[in-house]
This record gives C-alpha cells, structure tokens and sequence, in this order.
C-alpha cells in the first residue's frame, strides 16, 4: 500500500510540471522565442493568396494573438514571419492547435507572390 501512496505521490509531482500558466503577458512560450524572434509553428500552408498557420491553442487563440511581419526580398518575392503577442490563458485542450489565415491582401503582398516562411514549422 505504501508503494501505490508512493507512486501516485510521484505521478502527481512529475505531471504537475507539465502545466504552466504564466499571467505576465510579457512572457511568451519558449516556442515563440527563437533567436530570429519567429518562433514555431504546427503548420504552415501558402497558396496562391493567402497564408495560413497552424498554431498552439488552448481555446481561446484568434488573428489577435498575433503579429504577422512581412519582410520584401524584392518586387515578388516576401519573406513572412508570425510572431505571438498575446497568451492564450484558456483552458481547453487542443492538441491539434489551430489554424489562422491572412490573405495576402490583409498583410499587404501581391497576389501569386514567392513566399518563404521565416517560422520553424514543428510540435
């Protein structure tokens, strides 16, 4: 019986470090705090017109937890980077995170452009 009390002490321990939840909201996950200050992301998908992000989600992350930064290589040619800017401090659990969208339009690249994604694209 001590050994079970023991064990499931110890599983309480280690599976509590595994949340995090951090107030400041200066304060960012470490996903989004690369050296280029473009963090990962779960997926990155451009077409035509548009380009679409897959990201981290605990239920409440919209368009508005982030800033999408575009960098002109020259006239057809961009290099976008998206950068989180606010916390998603919900508490829904959603592993396969959640996809926002700009059109090249909203973000100001001409249509049928080049472009690079400057975000590491991982889970």
């Amino acid at each position: 019986m001590k050994i079970q009390i023991a064990s499931a002490a110890l599983a309480a321990v280690l599976l509590g470090g595994c949340v995090v939840i951090d107030a400041d909201e200066n304060t960012f996950d470490a996903r989004y705090n690369s050296d280029s200050g473009f963090g990962s992301v779960y997926a990155a998908n451009v077409t035509g017109s548009e380009i679409a992000f897959t990201v981290s989600d605990n239920g409440c992350t919209d368009k508005g937890f982030f800033d999408v930064r575009v960098f002109g290589a020259d006239e057809d040619a961009f290099e976008v980077g998206l950068k989180r800017i606010r916390q998603d401090h919900c508490k829904a659990l959603n592993p396969d995170g959640k996809t926002v969208t700009w059109t090249f339009q909203e973000i100001g690249i001409p249509d049928g452009a080049e472009v690079t994604v400057l975000n590491a694209v991982r889970r």
